[in-house]
């Protein structure tokens, strides 16, 4: 006689601090734990960027899930289990670290969960509307220290790519290697990235000669390769010159370069605070670089001024915005973070450069004696060459047109600022 079987969705967050652990790394011990126990995995499990903008998150703001196929009746077994490896690997002791774990039986997930899913990418959600669909559907959860996680692992459980997807094959380390460097051969990142990159995205930063598929932090994960196919992720893996042992690996699906964090608007009004926004306005003022490297310029829309920031980490993309000039039509993309005593700031992640406008500045005219620049007399009172002295009385300031060195176009900043969920320009993601 077959056995009865049902799915369930587990969704965890907030499981990592500052100090250490990797929110990826517990629901991969998770997966392994109910696999052990017989249970199925469908797919690969969900990696989800949450909202960038968010000011409680611990380092990337991500939410894993998994959906399972297990026997039907055992639902509350598998939970227990997920909930142990919760328990033994969280950094419940920090004081800033929420850690949550949901369960979601069924085969469908209820369309207000889906939706409450896409806004927690987008925007700022509070623990109420969480709890309101926890209640609703009679989802199985735990909270640690709090029930702010429980926003993520619900967003998790939800999430319905609608942006589209990448891929990430993590690798981790062995435990007595968590916390020291990592050390890897930087040639052989950039002959994978060459030999990938139709498939594999943001492995190394060329300007900076920097790697990027490793993190600097304490925590187990050890290299992270993104791609739009998944089935080119091992044979990546194995190509690099790793100086310690890869002990686990696992592919995830997941929301990064996909833009979905991203609202468009209309107007400067719409902007709210902590999302990120694409709006279309016209350069208004001229770009300052200020102390500490970063650089500001304004635009105008219906009215209203916007100011933008293209900070210090962005590098060489800041070069594109001290070229814009007064007229230039611009569509830009980026976060809002409020800050006390400061003008409305767009933390700009990329920009398209629409049009550009003419520009130039009011001189006095050339000496038609010896060709010198003249100075002028006074308001009314013409105008002298300080060289030959020639005096003329009915000349007029001519305008010179400043050569621009800049094109329409589309420009990101380079991938040691990019943000996980920021598109490339020039990537096209699965559907």
């Amino acid at each position: 006689m077959q056995n009865d079987h049902a799915l369930i969705k587990i969704g965890i967050d907030d499981t990592d601090s500052p100090e250490g652990m990797c929110t990826t790394y517990v629901m991969h011990k998770i997966i392994q734990t109910v696999l052990k126990y017989g249970g199925e995995l469908y797919d690969f499990p969900n990696l989800i960027r949450l909202n960038p903008s968010c000011p409680y998150k611990t380092r990337g703001n991500a939410a894993l899930s998994a959906t399972f196929r297990i026997e039907a009746g055992d639902e509350q077994k598998f939970f227990d289990a997920a909930l142990d490896r919760v328990f033994e690997l969280s950094q419940i002791n920090h004081p800033k670290t929420n850690p949550a774990l949901l369960m979601l039986s069924g085969n469908e997930v209820p369309l207000d969960i889906i939706e409450f899913s896409r806004n927690a990418v987008k925007r700022l959600l509070n623990i109420e509307s969480a709890l309101t669909l926890i209640k609703k559907y009679n989802l199985n959860g735990m909270a640690l220290n709090g029930p702010r996680g429980l926003i993520g692992a619900l967003a998790a459980i939800g999430y319905d790519f609608p942006s589209g997807y990448t891929y990430e094959i993590i690798a981790y380390r062995n435990r007595d290697m968590w916390g020291r460097p990592r050390i890897i051969d930087k040639e052989s990142v950039i002959k994978m990235d060459n030999l990938t990159k139709d498939c594999t995205f943001d492995n190394f930063d060329y300007d900076g000669e920097e790697i990027k598929i490793a993190p600097h932090t304490p925590c187990p994960v050890l290299v992270g390769i993104r791609s739009t196919d998944h089935q080119c992720l091992e044979n990546a893996l194995r190509s690099l010159k790793i100086y310690e042992p890869v002990s686990e690996y696992r592919i995830f699906k997941t929301n990064q370069a996909t833009d979905d964090h991203i609202i468009p608007v209309s107007n400067i009004k719409q902007i709210e605070p902590f999302t990120s926004i694409t709006l279309e306005g016209t350069v208004n003022g001229l770009p300052v670089t200020e102390k500490g490297g970063h650089t500001f310029i304004y635009i105008e829309k219906g009215g209203e001024r916007l100011r933008l920031a293209a900070y210090e980490p962005t590098k060489q993309f800041r070069k594109i915005i001290m070229l814009l000039r007064p007229g230039d039509r611009v569509r830009i993309y980026g976060t809002f973070k409020p800050k006390e005593g400061e003008p409305k700031t767009i933390n700009l992640e990329k920009i398209q450069v629409l049009e550009i406008a003419q520009y130039g500045k009011f001189s006095n005219p050339i000496c038609p004696k010896c060709g010198h620049r003249m100075k002028s007399e006074g308001k009314e009172k013409g105008y002298q060459c300080p060289k030959c002295r020639y005096r003329m009385t009915n000349l007029n300031k001519e305008f010179i047109v400043e050569r621009r060195d800049i094109s329409t176009g589309a420009f990101d900043v380079p991938s040691r600022a990019r943000r996980h969920l920021t598109k490339p320009f020039n990537l096209e993601v699965r559907k």
